[in-house]
């Protein structure tokens, strides 16, 4: 018997092998896996073609109105705002308006300093755009046209209010869509009544198909923007895919596969500068070096400080200027990972005897809004069970929740939503604020009646899906060319997941600070040798000797040293055979 936790796709059959005999049996495992049963499907997949895959920006059926209404301001000097969000996503989508309407400025003589920006404070004005933004870019900007980027789904009253200041607005966002849609220009691929037809472009991607009809709609106009010329402005959109956690499938899969090629080749001063700061290497950005080493520090800006940190060093045109935004960031994203691990370490003090809760809770004096959400992350991979951190300043609290198992936040949220001054996510992360310890109490007691209620006194777990069944005799480097196909990886397509069976302990010791990381060099009973690591298995030591029999799941990856190339799995669980 395996532990619960691990879930072993259904074996496809021999019928389906012969049928499409010319691929290995565990590539079309993990095709099957991801639901690609035709070999139109499959060539799709593994093959992502631009022209093919990627839909033309006309296909919104609004995005005419859009373009026009934002031409119709640059050629009457009228101030245009980019209203984005404090996230990696927003920051990027906001950059995307202003590269470009900055370039089609230059190129067709507009006024260039017309164009504005603005990003709420985190913290200090929260998610999306407020009346009393509304009424700051009216009196003193001048504002007579606002694009949204990111948000502005959901703010009707917001928007209305533009309207009565006789301020055009244009929404370009991604989010859930509401009942009530404002009085706006939407670009939205989710609108019931809209054609797009790729439903889960990021924010970013949204404010991409706008680009690229302007930059279109420019040309026509005399511009001399060259054929293609949209597509540099995919880097942006490849970090915003992987960072919003949007799916990398359809259209998304050839947005993020072409955007990673022009990642490493930016033109963009900032992120050149970013990577340096980082550790990446051109060349061989993808997008693991997105969600580890670009969207932290692109996200510690809004988290830390202000997000027009991120935004300028993405616009930056001056190397110098680039370069102190960059060390700004890397600075920020520094203490941010110290500010985290501190609340996550209280956090844990405060909930050591919490071993019978299905729901963990957390509440600290003092714990930023902009952190609760990573400390959450953090509980949840230690303890494997849903959590709740709850940040308090005077009497106003701040949550933000992750999920697993069978766990739904906002649903959990919204049997508490008479207690809470707002809230929203979706069924895996969730975020809400309430007033008052009373309130607070009532909202921690609500959660911990949903959980029981879910869980009927059990304790959750954690499932690690695993696509199939391998024999370490056939990992090769031909079979890892093969799994490479299936990159760019991410939401929807994860890395391949395999276990091996029954495979002997050849070699065993730690590295890392305090013994941390277990490596291990196993056999197959068909004598096939690997080498393996366990990072935060180090425990394992004690458990393990030479000749150990063991079952291992673990996804495949390269070990570069000292100018050498290696396959050396990378372990995700085990458990000594039976």
């Amino acid at each position: 018997m395996k532990p619960k936790h691990w879930e072993i796709a259904f074996a496809i059959s021999q019928e389906q092998q012969d049928l499409f005999a010319h691929y290995h049996p565990a590539i079309l495992q993990l095709l099957w896996n991801r639901g690609f049963y035709t070999q139109e499907a499959i060539d799709i997949f593994l093959a992502p073609d631009w022209k093919r895959d990627a839909h033309h920006p006309q296909h919104f059926s609004q995005m005419v109105e859009a373009v026009n209404l934002i031409f119709e301001a640059l050629e009457h000097r009228q101030v245009i705002s980019i209203h984005g969000d404090y996230d990696a996503d927003g920051v990027c989508g906001t950059a995307v308006m202003i590269i470009t309407l900055r370039d089609i400025c230059r190129q067709l003589g507009y006024d260039e300093s017309r164009i504005t920006h603005y990003i709420p404070h985190r913290e200090k004005e929260g998610y999306g755009i407020s009346k009393k933004t509304v009424e700051h870019l009216f009196r003193d900007v001048g504002t007579k046209l606002i694009v949204t980027v990111d948000c502005g789904i959901s703010n009707i009253e917001a928007i209305a209010h533009a309207k009565t200041c006789g301020i055009n607005v244009i929404v370009c966002d991604h989010h859930d869509v509401p009942e009530a849609l404002p009085n706006a220009v939407l670009i939205h691929p989710q609108v019931k009544t809209e054609s797009y037809p790729y439903k889960y472009l990021s924010g970013t991607g949204v404010a991409y198909k706008v680009a690229h009809a302007l930059i279109e709609k420019a040309n026509e106009k005399g511009a001399g923007f060259h054929e293609g010329y949209e597509k540099w402005l995919l880097d942006l959109v490849a970090i915003s895919t992987i960072t919003d956690i949007m799916p990398l499938t359809g259209e998304n899969r050839v947005l993020e596969k072409y955007g990673l090629l022009v990642l490493n080749k930016t033109r963009r001063l900032g992120l050149h500068k970013l990577v340096e700061v980082s550790g990446g290497i051109f060349g061989k950005l993808d997008s693991v070096s997105i969600g580890y080493q670009i969207g932290p520090r692109l996200n510690a800006a809004g988290r830390m400080q202000h997000a027009n940190v991120a935004l300028e060093l993405l616009i930056a045109e001056d190397e110098q200027e680039a370069e102190q935004l960059a060390q700004e960031l890397q600075e920020l994203n520094a203490e941010r990972q110290k500010q985290s691990e501190a609340i996550f370490q209280e956090a844990k003090r405060q909930v050591e005897n919490a071993n019978e809760q299905a729901l963990i809770i957390a509440v600290g004096e003092g714990w930023p809004a902009g952190l609760v959400g990573l400390v959450a992350g953090k509980l949840v991979a230690e303890y494997g069970r849903p959590v709740f951190v709850v940040g308090k300043e005077n009497e106003f609290y701040v949550g933000s929740g992750r999920s697993v198992g069978r766990f739904h936040m906002t649903e959990a949220l919204q049997k508490v939503s008479e207690h809470l001054d707002a809230f929203g996510g979706h069924p895996q992360a969730c975020g809400f604020s309430t007033t008052g310890k009373e309130r607070l109490e009532k909202v921690i007691e609500g959660l911990q009646q949903y959980s029981r209620n879910i869980f009927n006194n059990e304790m959750p777990f954690s499932i690690i899906q695993i696509d199939g069944v391998l024999d370490l005799n056939q990992i090769n480097w031909e079979f890892l060319q093969k799994l490479e196909r299936f990159s760019p990886h991410g939401e929807k397509n994860p890395r391949p997941i395999f276990l091996s069976e029954r495979v002997e302990v050849k070699g065993i010791d730690v590295v890392g600070i305090n013994g941390k990381h277990l490596r291990l060099t196993i056999q197959s009973s068909g004598g096939a040798l690997v080498k393996m690591i366990g990072f935060k298995f180090g425990d394992w030591i004690h458990k393990l000797r030479l000749g150990s029999l063991i079952d291992v799941v673990y996804e495949i990856g390269v070990n570069e040293w000292n100018g050498t190339r290696e396959i050396q799995l990378i372990l995700k669980d085990l458990m000594v055979s039976e």
